[in-house]
């Protein structure tokens, strides 16, 4: 039996309610938007889901957990899904939170401590492990170690119960002008991260599916 289907089987066998998920997410180019929606889909089929906007100042008392997706910057969330992990803070350190990110290239820097036991990754991602003398800049700005100490360092009272890392897209003419020659120059400088569409929705639908069972 799959797993969201055993999930909702247990659900309906001891009378439980659905539960209430807030799903909050920003977007540049539109990939982390699409994910939103996929997972929206599976967790619909157990759970109640409301789509709520990033920069929301309404309680989030009514909800039984929360979902935030964000596109990755510099290694960590957009600045307005910082405001709201900023403004919603105390109820989120009581809540059911998961995270997913939209990005384009990660590391493993092998001498790095890294808590992989709540991370789920998109196979389309290919993640290297490499050693530390090697690491270029670029890696030591994009490794799992790095995100990992700036989600502690800027929601440090939110403990997620699954963090999603998914490939998404470049597609430049999406972007707004100055992240568009920003991400021209670093497409032109490195191979890391190119222009193109590598959202997986299967991979999406994956997390989802294991997520529904953990909230």
């Amino acid at each position: 039996m799959k797993t969201n289907d055993h999930c909702q089987e247990t659900l309906k066998q001891r009378g439980l309610v659905m539960p209430h998920i807030a799903m909050v997410y920003d977007t540049v180019s539109g990939s982390t938007a699409d994910m939103g929606a996929i997972i929206q889909d599976v967790l619909r089929q157990e759970s109640t889901v409301t789509t709520l906007p990033v920069d929301t100042r309404d309680s989030l008392e009514p909800y039984d957990a929360v979902v935030i997706g964000s596109p990755m910057r510099f290694g960590w969330c957009t600045a307005k899904v910082r405001a709201f992990l900023k403004r919603h803070r105390s109820h989120l350190a009581r809540k059911k939170v998961a995270l997913f990110f939209s990005m384009l290239y990660v590391v493993r820097i092998a001498e790095e401590p890294v808590d992989e036991a709540r991370l789920f990754f998109d196979p389309g991602l290919a993640i290297a492990t490499i050693p530390r003398k090697t690491a270029t800049g670029m890696d030591k700005t994009h490794s799992l170690g790095f995100f990992q100490r700036r989600r502690c360092q800027n929601a440090p009272a939110i403990d997620p119960v699954s963090i999603a890392y998914f490939k998404g897209r470049l597609l430049l003419d999406r972007l707004p002008f100055a992240t568009r020659l920003f991400m021209k120059i670093v497409t032109m400088a490195t191979t890391k991260e190119q222009v193109g569409e590598f959202l997986n929705p299967e991979a999406v639908r994956n997390w989802a599916k294991q997520l529904a069972c953990r909230l």
